[in-house]
C-alpha cells in the first residue's frame, strides 16, 4: 500500500510539473513567437520596394499592442529620468500644461525594475532596456499567477482537476497577459482571483479541530483560516489599488456568494469537531481595509486626501471593512449564538451603511468627485470606448462572438453546479464553495450582458467554477451519493472546456503562425507598427527637433514614446482638460477663430488628421451629445479630413513633412508572389496662428 501511495503522489507531482512547463511553453513561447512573427514581418517590408532597407529608420524600436501600453512605458521612462519614487505627475499629454497621474505605480516599478536589469546585466541602452522590459513583463506576470493557481487547485480539488482548470483559463486569458499589452488589466484579474482563491481555501468561516485531507472536505483549523482570510484581505488590498472602481463590483459579488452561502447554510447538527467562526471576517475586512489604506498612503502621502473616487481611496478601504462587518453579522447568527446589539448590530448596521454610501456618492455626488460622470466623459464611455460597450451593440457584436465556446463551457460548469446543489449530498463546506463560486460567475457574466470590458473576468470564475464542480462531482460519484450516469455530466464539462483550450489556442496562435510565414498581420498589429513607421518617419524628417501636435487620439501615447514631440488629447479622464480643448479645436465651425485661440493658447505647431470625418464627429458628439451630419460639415475637423482649400489661411498643410506622412509601405509576400501595399490615411498641416 505505501508504494502504491508513493507511485500516485509522483504520479500527481509528475502531472503537476507537466503542467507548470506547459504554462511556461505558452507564455514564453508564444512571445517569443510573436515577436519573432513581427521581425519576419517587418524583414519582408519596406517603404522603397522591392529591396527592403535594412536602415529603414522605423526599424529601431518595436512597436506595442494599444495606447495603454505606451502609456505605461513613457510614465516608467520618465519615472527613472527623474530619479523620483512616483510619478504624479506627467506631460505625454495636455500640452503644454501636463497632468495629474492617477494610475497605481506597480506596474510602473516593475517595469522600471526589468529595464535596469535589462540596462545593467545585458549593457543595453535605456531605451532598448525598457522596450524589452514592455515585452516581458505580462508574461513573467501571466506565467507566475497561472502557476500558483495550479498548485492551489492541486490541494483543493485534485490533479486533474486542477489542469482541466488552469491550462484552458490561462489560454483564454492570453490577450490580458500578451508580450505587447503591458498593462494593468493582468494585475486586476490576479489580484482579484487571488482573494477569490484565498477565501475558497479558508473553510469561509468554517474551521476543524480534526484534519481531513480529502479535497473540497477539507477544512482548516481556526488558525489556518484565519491565514488565508487575512491573504485574501490583502490582495483585495492591492485589487483596490490597481482598479478600485473595478474590485469594487468583484467585492460586491464575492460578498452577494458569501451571504447566499451563508444564508443558505444548513447549521444545524453540525458534527463536534466543525464550528463556526465569524471573527474570521472581521479579519478578512481588517485585512483588507488596512492593506488598501496602506496603499493609498504609498500612492498619495505628503499630499492632502482629496475626493478622486475613480480610483483607491480609504472610502473603498471603509467600505471593505464594513461589508465584511455584515457577513460577520450573518455567519453569527448561522451559529446560533447569542444576538448582542451593541456588538453586533451597530457593526453590522454601519457596514451596511457604508456598503451603500460609497455607490451613493459615486452615482449621486458631485462630478468632480468622480470626473467619468462629467458630461464628456460619459459620452465617451456610453459610444466611443469599445470595451463599455455591451456585447450585443453592433460595433462590438462581432468582436464577441469568438467567445461562444467560452460561455458554453461556462454554462455547463454552472448547469453541473445547480444539480450538484439540487441534489444535496455534498458536505457543507462542498456546496458553500459552490454556491460562492456559482453566484460571482452568475454576477460577473451579468456585467459582461452591460459592459463587454467584464469578459477578461469570464474565464477565471467560469473555470474555477468548473474545476470544483468536476471535483465535487467526481467525490460524490466515487462515494455513491450521486447516480452513475453523473459521469457523463462530468466527461461533457471536462470536454467543454479542452475545446475551449483548443479553440482560444487557436484563435490566439493562428495569426502569429501566418506572420511567421509571411502571410499576413493581425489588424490591430498592423495598424500599430504603420502608426510606429510614420511616428518614427517624421522625427527623422523633423531631425529630432519636437513638434507640439494635435492628433488622433489613439495616437497621442505612441507620439510621445517615439519622442516626436508634445501632444494635446488623449482618451483619460485625468486628461479632461486636453481632450476637451482638441474636441473644441475640432468640432469648432469655421473660420476656426476658436481654433486659432487654442493654437495660440497651447503653441500647437501641427495637427495630423486622418482623412475621414470620424474624429470631426467624435469631437461634436462630446462636446454636444447629438449626431449633427448638417453642422458636421462646417466644422474644422471635417474640413482637416476633406481637401485643403477650404481652410484658414493660419493652417497651411505642411509640404515638408507631408510625403513622410502620406508614405504607403509595402510588404512581399512569399506566398503569394506580390507586393500588398497600406498606410495610414493621413494628412499633416503646420499652423501659423
Amino acid at each position: 500500500m505505501i508504494r502504491d501511495m508513493k507511485r500516485v503522489v509522483a504520479s500527481g507531482a509528475l502531472a503537476l510539473c507537466t503542467g507548470v512547463l506547459l504554462l511556461a511553453l505558452w507564455h514564453g513561447g508564444l512571445s517569443w513567437a510573436t515577436d519573432l512573427g513581427i521581425r519576419r514581418f517587418e524583414a519582408h517590408a519596406t517603404a522603397h520596394p522591392p529591396r527592403p532597407d535594412p536602415g529603414e529608420i522605423w526599424r529601431t524600436m518595436r512597436f506595442f499592442r494599444d495606447p495603454d501600453a505606451y502609456t505605461w512605458l513613457v510614465l516608467t521612462r520618465d519615472l527613472r529620468e527623474s530619479g523620483q519614487v512616483r510619478i504624479r505627475r506627467t506631460a505625454v499629454d495636455n500640452a503644454p500644461y501636463g497632468r495629474e497621474v492617477h494610475w497605481a505605480q506597480l506596474p510602473i516599478w516593475l517595469l522600471a525594475a526589468l529595464s535596469f536589469a535589462f540596462e545593467r546585466l545585458g549593457d543595453l541602452p535605456p531605451a532598448t532596456a525598457l522596450e524589452l522590459a514592455g515585452l516581458t513583463l505580462m508574461p513573467m506576470l501571466g506565467f507566475t499567477f497561472f502557476s500558483a493557481i495550479l498548485l492551489f487547485l492541486a490541494r483543493q480539488v485534485g490533479v486533474l482537476a486542477a489542469l482541466l482548470t488552469v491550462l484552458p483559463m490561462a489560454v483564454s486569458c492570453h490577450y490580458e497577459f500578451h508580450t505587447l499589452r503591458p498593462d494593468h488589466h493582468g494585475f486586476q484579474i490576479a489580484f482579484a482571483t487571488g482573494s477569490l482563491l484565498c477565501l475558497l481555501g479558508s473553510g469561509l468561516g468554517l474551521t476543524q479541530t480534526t484534519r481531513n485531507a480529502l479535497p473540497l472536505q477539507r477544512i482548516p483549523s481556526a488558525a489556518s483560516a484565519r491565514r488565508w482570510f487575512i491573504a485574501s484581505g490583502l490582495f483585495g488590498g492591492l485589487a483596490l489599488w490597481m482598479g478600485a472602481t473595478v474590485f469594487a463590483f468583484v467585492l460586491c459579488a464575492i460578498a452577494a456568494g458569501l451571504a447566499l452561502a451563508w444564508g443558505r447554510a444548513d447549521t444545524r447538527n453540525l458534527p463536534e469537531e466543525i464550528s463556526i467562526e465569524p471573527d474570521l471576517f472581521r479579519w478578512w475586512g481588517l485585512a483588507g481595509a488596512a492593506s488598501a489604506l496602506m496603499l493609498y498612503l504609498v500612492e498619495y502621502v505628503p499630499a492632502p486626501p482629496a475626493m478622486r473616487l475613480e480610483v483607491n481611496h480609504p472610502l473603498y478601504a471603509a467600505c471593505f471593512g464594513r461589508t465584511a462587518e455584515c457577513l460577520r453579522a450573518l455567519a453569527r447568527w448561522k451559529s446560533g449564538r447569542p444576538w448582542r446589539p451593541r456588538a453586533d448590530g451597530l457593526p453590522a448596521a454601519a457596514g451596511l451603511l457604508a456598503a451603500l454610501t460609497l455607490p451613493g456618492l459615486v452615482l449621486f455626488g458631485p462630478p468632480s468627485w468622480y470626473w467619468p460622470r462629467l458630461p464628456l466623459m460619459l459620452r465617451l464611455h456610453s459610444r466611443h470606448i469599445t470595451e463599455f460597450l455591451s456585447p450585443i451593440h453592433p460595433a462590438v457584436s462581432a468582436i464577441y462572438l469568438a467567445r461562444v465556446p467560452l460561455l458554453l463551457a461556462g454554462g455547463l460548469a454552472l448547469g453541473l453546479t445547480l444539480f450538484l446543489l439540487h441534489r444535496k449530498c455534498l458536505p457543507l463546506s462542498c456546496r458553500a464553495r459552490l454556491r460562492l463560486l456559482a453566484t460571482v460567475s452568475g454576477l460577473m457574466f451579468l456585467l459582461f450582458c452591460w459592459q463587454g470590458r467584464w469578459v477578461q473576468f469570464l474565464p477565471p470564475v467560469f473555470f474555477l467554477l468548473a474545476g470544483y464542480g468536476l471535483a465535487a462531482g467526481r467525490a460524490g460519484v466515487k462515494a455513491a451519493a450521486l447516480p452513475p450516469k453523473t459521469t457523463w455530466l462530468l466527461a461533457l464539462l471536462g470536454v467543454a472546456l479542452l475545446l475551449q483550450a483548443g479553440h482560444a489556442g487557436f484563435l490566439y496562435s493562428r495569426p502569429i503562425c501566418r506572420m511567421l510565414r509571411v502571410e499576413s498581420m493581425d489588424v490591430l498589429l498592423n495598424r500599430q507598427m504603420l502608426q510606429r513607421n510614420l511616428l518614427l518617419s517624421l522625427k527623422a524628417e523633423t531631425k529630432g527637433v519636437p513638434l507640439r501636435l494635435l492628433l488622433p487620439a489613439e495616437m497621442a501615447p505612441a507620439a510621445g514614446y517615439f519622442g516626436v514631440g508634445d501632444t494635446i488629447s488623449s482618451l483619460y479622464w485625468e486628461n479632461q482638460a486636453g481632450l476637451t480643448a482638441a474636441a473644441e479645436f475640432l468640432a469648432d465651425p469655421l473660420p476656426g477663430s476658436r481654433a486659432r485661440a487654442i493654437a495660440r493658447e497651447r503653441s500647437i505647431t501641427h495637427v495630423l488628421s486622418y482623412r475621414t470625418a470620424g474624429e470631426a464627429r467624435l469631437a461634436r458628439n462630446l462636446l454636444t451629445g447629438r449626431d449633427d451630419p448638417a453642422g458636421l460639415t462646417n466644422t474644422l475637423g471635417y474640413a482637416l479630413a476633406q481637401a485643403p482649400a477650404t481652410l484658414p489661411d493660419w493652417l497651411r498643410e505642411d509640404y515638408r513633412l507631408l510625403p513622410v506622412v502620406a508614405q504607403s509601405y509595402s510588404v512581399f509576400l512569399p506566398a503569394r508572389a506580390r507586393w500588398v501595399s497600406d498606410k495610414i490615411p493621413a494628412r499633416i498641416y503646420r499652423l501659423s496662428p
